[in-house]
């Protein structure tokens, strides 16, 4: 079973590597568990990704990765982005917009969906879809 998880979480950090390539974007990918998963540029534009995938309605994220990847960021001078592929849809979402509950953070697809972006509002390329 975890071998699985880590191979579903695997291809995800490879999808999102071509994507943003194919989009002209830098990309390092970091394998395993290092405290973040792919490092991505672009025009000075600076990404990091901590990379998570669920076929469910919800998941949880361990507080250290997600810290592991604000701490990796401020350091790097880049925006740390949750790369989440939950309910087969890729949303991004920032570390301050959600909320630890306890040792984790708690993702539910319906709560995750207004505070996030998708791949073309990441990269620029769409309009934005919500008010800020």
């Amino acid at each position: 079973m975890a071998y699985n998880k880590y191979r579903k979480g695997s291809t995800f950090e490879r999808e999102l590597k071509k994507n943003l390539e194919n989009n002209g974007f830098a990309v390092i990918r970091s394998a395993g568990s290092h405290g973040v998963d792919l490092v991505a540029g672009k025009s000075g534009k600076h990404f990091v990704f901590e990379c998570k995938s669920t076929s469910k309605e919800k998941m949880y994220i361990p507080n250290e990765d997600v810290e592991k990847l604000v701490e990796f960021s401020e350091i790097f001078g880049g925006e740390p982005y949750l790369a989440v592929k939950i309910m087969n849809k890729c949303l991004f979402v920032r570390p301050n917009d959600i909320e630890s509950a306890g040792k984790n953070y708690a993702l539910d697809y319906n709560k995750l969906c207004p505070l996030s972006i998708d791949i073309d509002e990441l990269m620029g390329n769409g309009i934005q879809k919500r008010l800020i």
